[in-house]
């Protein structure tokens, strides 16, 4: 019975198998052209994203301080109630209380020329009270007043408002350079590892193909131990050889599978998890002939526009920007303020006979609309034009500021040239890479062939027995090298061309490439302080 059980479960495994592996995932291939995986990085890279987004936020800061010049409007409802000790002359206890209803609206604005402020305002007010002296009961009063503030040294030509409107625009340009040079380094990184995907798959195939040589090495020293032509000791040695062959063809292929996993996380689609399981097949060759590089003409054109130069550039305008705004700092406050109201006034006045405070005879009643006719009339006009004066004894902290400015000018000044003279460098060390790599190209070449016809003379004078396992595998092992070499110098021409490409425009990356190694570059007064116009009501005597 168990037997029987057995074979049926055995039968229904059999059975089954076929439909296990036909459900098994097949792995997809994606031919991929290197204009295809640059676009795709563009596209889908994260640390890319991250760099683009910082456009926006440097957007918006220029839109924060640009609200520094946008106008205000302000208003004010409420109502008070006062009640205060009666007057001496009079018997009543109760005291005196004043009620009001008062409202208010204005508009004031910053101007962006000469940093003048200008405000328009209009207040009403109802008052009621039981006071002998008051003359109207209720009382309607209304004003509308225009004001003007304008500095006549200090922070006419340069406040905090247009410092931090200035910088922030400037800013938003250095982060678009940002992201350019970031498109840059992350096109390079793609190409690099696209290259080195490339060279890996290759790699892997010259080591399975060392492995099959000496494998057929190992059949042929069977053949002639099992015969009595070699010792057993050549067997041994052949097959120690295939072990490290094998060895080598697992870490080529343990390679080839990191270098596609870079190359997939600079392209792929953060949500598309299925590209993991994809396969990259690369489908563009490497250049091997010669490129002709001119360093000298490199070189001119990015001292003229490589990003981090331009940079760098902004950071100086900013240094000389700061510098300006301290000087302005540094003069006299002095301001032009003016100012002019009209009033009106109305209500329910009270008519008194009589000596002071009079006997009441009657009232005359004037409503909200000749209040406001007498506000535009100008019955009651009240206006104001005067000097303001304020100005520090002793260092001032803009003194002291300006000084520090001075100094972080002249250091951005230092830098632009220290950069320059790095960018010069690189650029010719590009160069000679370029070159070197593509006659290492030669080299390798030469001596791969010399490595074939060394092992093909080998195989013959061993097959004559004129030569010893020993020297086959030494031969085998010159013509893997060769290959290797050949290979490398391949790839290390191709990253050599793609370096010298993007170092003329901009900075190299991190150590892998990526764009998330590139460094933000803080500007000085990035952040954008809210400034409020101030509210200008003319001067009168204290």
């Amino acid at each position: 019975m168990k037997v029987r059980r057995s074979m049926i479960l055995l039968s229904a495994f059999l059975l089954m198998a076929p439909a296990v592996a036909a459900q098994a995932p097949v792995q997809q291939a994606i031919e991929l052209s290197l204009e295809e995986a640059v676009r795709r990085a563009i596209d889908n890279n994260p640390d890319l994203a991250v760099v683009r987004l910082g456009t926006d936020v440097e957007a918006a800061r220029v839109s924060e301080a640009e609200s520094a010049y946008r106008p205000l409007f302000s208003t004010t409802v409420g109502r008070s109630q006062v009640a205060a000790a009666p007057f001496g002359f009079t018997n009543d206890e109760t005291g005196v209380e004043t009620s009001e209803w008062f409202s208010s609206a204005g508009v004031r604005q910053r101007l962006r020329r000469g940093s003048g402020v200008w405000a328009v305002s209009w207040d009403a007010a109802r008052t009621s009270t039981n006071s002998p002296l008051s003359a109207f009961d209720p009382n309607l009063q209304s004003g509308l007043q225009v004001a003007f503030s304008q500095p006549l040294f200090k922070d006419r030509k340069m406040d905090a408002a247009k410092v931090q409107y200035v910088i922030a625009q400037r800013n938003q340009q250095s982060s678009d350079l940002r992201f350019r040079q970031a498109v840059v380094q992350t096109v390079a990184a793609v190409k690099h590892a696209y290259w080195t995907l490339q060279a890996s798959r290759a790699n892997v195939d010259v080591q399975r193909e060392s492995l099959a040589i000496a494998e057929d090495l190992v059949r042929q020293n069977r053949v002639r131990v099992d015969v009595g032509q070699s010792p057993p000791l050549d067997l041994v040695q052949a097959e120690a050889e295939v072990a490290t062959r094998r060895e080598n063809l697992i870490r080529a292929q343990a390679a080839a599978k990191d270098a596609e996993d870079r190359l997939r996380r600079l392209i792929m689609d953060p949500g598309d998890t299925s590209f993991w399981q994809a396969r990259l097949d690369p489908t563009d060759e490497p250049i091997t002939s010669p490129v002709p590089v001119d360093v000298d003409a490199a070189v001119q054109i990015a001292l003229e526009g490589r990003y981090d130069l331009a940079l760098a550039r902004h950071d100086l305008q900013n240094a000389g920007t700061t510098v300006e705004f301290l000087t302005d700092q540094k003069r006299p406050d002095v301001r032009l303020e003016a100012s002019y109201r009209s009033a009106g006034i109305g209500g329910t006045q009270v008519l008194r006979s009589g000596g002071f405070p009079g006997t009441i005879i009657g009232s005359r009643r004037s409503g909200l609309d000749d209040v406001l006719g007498q506000m535009f009339t100008h019955d009651y006009p009240t206006w104001s034009v005067g000097v303001t004066l304020n100005y520090p004894i002793g260092r001032s902290f803009e003194e002291a500021g300006l000084a520090r400015a001075e100094v972080e000018r002249r250091q951005a000044a230092h830098r632009i040239a220290s950069l320059q003279l790095q960018v010069a460098e690189s650029i010719r060390t590009a160069g000679r890479q370029v070159q070197s790599t593509a006659e290492r190209i030669d080299a390798a070449r030469a001596g791969e062939r010399l490595a074939v016809q060394r092992l093909d003379v080998e195989r013959k004078r061993f097959e004559a027995g004129l030569s010893t396992t020993f020297l086959v595998t030494q031969a085998q092992r010159d013509l893997v090298q060769t290959q290797v070499n050949l290979l490398q110098a391949t790839l290390d021409h191709q990253a050599a061309l793609v370096d010298f490409e993007a170092v003329k425009i901009a900075a190299p990356g991190g150590s892998d490439g990526t764009a998330g190694a590139v460094p933000t570059i803080g500007l000085s007064n990035a952040n954008v302080v809210l400034l409020t116009p101030p509210m200008p009501a003319g001067i009168f005597r204290r």
